[in-house]
């Protein structure tokens, strides 16, 4: 049997310093830089979040996440505005106050 030998592991060429490090992360690949649909609130922000798991025909995700993506905003987005706004008019309908 042969003996197998390591080498150590090649290191980078170049060292990021701590504010290219920082740039990066602020605005670097996979960040957006721009927010279609702002949260209705801030308090829905820096609240606790649960997930909801909703299950679609392909046709009607499709054409869901086609129109979001023509029109530069996050599905995300459009669910919670739509939930906040048909909430408030189930609330105004049974005549549920929030306090």
């Amino acid at each position: 049997m042969s003996k197998k030998t390591f080498s150590a592991a090649p290191k980078p060429k170049q060292q990021l310093t701590d504010d290219q490090i920082l740039a990066f992360e602020r605005g670097g690949a996979g960040h957006d830089t721009t927010q279609a649909v702002k949260p209705a609130s801030k308090a829905v922000v820096d609240e606790p979040t649960k997930r909801l798991s909703l299950d679609l025909p392909a046709s009607l995700h499709t054409r869901f996440k086609t129109a979001c993506s023509a029109t530069n905003r996050k599905m995300v987005a459009e669910l919670q505005a739509y939930i906040e706004t048909r909430t408030s008019e189930l609330e105004d309908e049974a005549g549920v106050t929030r306090k």
